[in-house]
């Protein structure tokens, strides 16, 4: 009689359990102590310190290397336009405070509103003058052609425009008073100048007056003649 052999399954004979099926021999009120402390989700947190720095220098990316060089000229050409900036701000105020003393000096030399003095006519008298000096002296030696226009240019300055000449003449010895040495000998040439104009006032006086005692005798001599017919 032959026999049949039924397979058993391990799962026969027992109804499917739903996951979130509560085990049995679990407890809400299980301690700590009973957990499995090597469970990798019960593992506490620990703190974890920071890496220890090392030694090793990075290397700059091509990147910082560019932006370093950007920085070095930015910096190279601030200071410079600073600096150029600096002289062109002081050239300018140099070229304000030259222009200013010319404009005060050249006004300095102008005759005041008051006098009758003008300038024009007098100035074009003074260039004739000189003019007239230069050709008379053209045949004469060097020092003669020289000092000639000079001299007679001079003259009709003192002439023609007293007080700009007056002005020019008092402007000239202060730059002169910046040099000692120049300053004596225009003392020193003034000096003989005006000793040689007071020998020549005193020699002109002198002539004038033996002039006319030789006039006044001359006279008194022909009176003579003539009463004695």
């Amino acid at each position: 009689m032959a026999t049949t052999i039924t397979p058993v399954f391990a799962d026969e004979g027992q109804g499917k359990k739903s996951i979130y099926d509560i085990h049995p021999g679990y407890s809400h009120t299980a301690t700590p102590a009973s957990l499995d402390t090597k469970s990798p989700r019960l593992i506490e947190a620990t703190p974890t310190t920071a890496p220890e720095p090392t030694d090793e220098k990075t290397t700059p990316t091509p990147t910082d290397r560019l932006a370093a060089e950007i920085r070095k000229a930015r910096l190279f050409l601030h200071e410079h336009t600073v600096h150029l900036q600096k002289h062109v701000d002081l050239a300018f105020s140099k070229y304000l405070s030259y222009e200013h003393s010319i404009t005060t000096t050249i006004s300095s030399l102008a005759p005041p509103k008051s006098s009758e003095e003008k300038v024009v006519p007098g100035v074009l008298y003074v260039a004739v003058s000189t003019m007239a000096g230069s050709i008379m002296a053209r045949n004469r030696m060097f020092p003669i052609r020289v000092l000639t226009p000079v001299s007679v240019g001079i003259g009709a300055g003192w002439y023609f425009l007293p007080e700009t000449t007056r002005n020019v003449a008092d402007l000239v010895w202060e730059w002169e008073k910046t040099v000692p040495e120049v300053a004596e000998k225009h003392l020193l040439i003034r000096r003989k100048i005006e000793e040689a104009v007071e020998v020549s006032e005193k020699a002109i006086k002198d002539g004038r007056k033996v002039v006319d005692e030789n006039v006044s005798r001359g006279r008194s001599i022909v009176e003579g003649w003539v009463k004695k017919g």
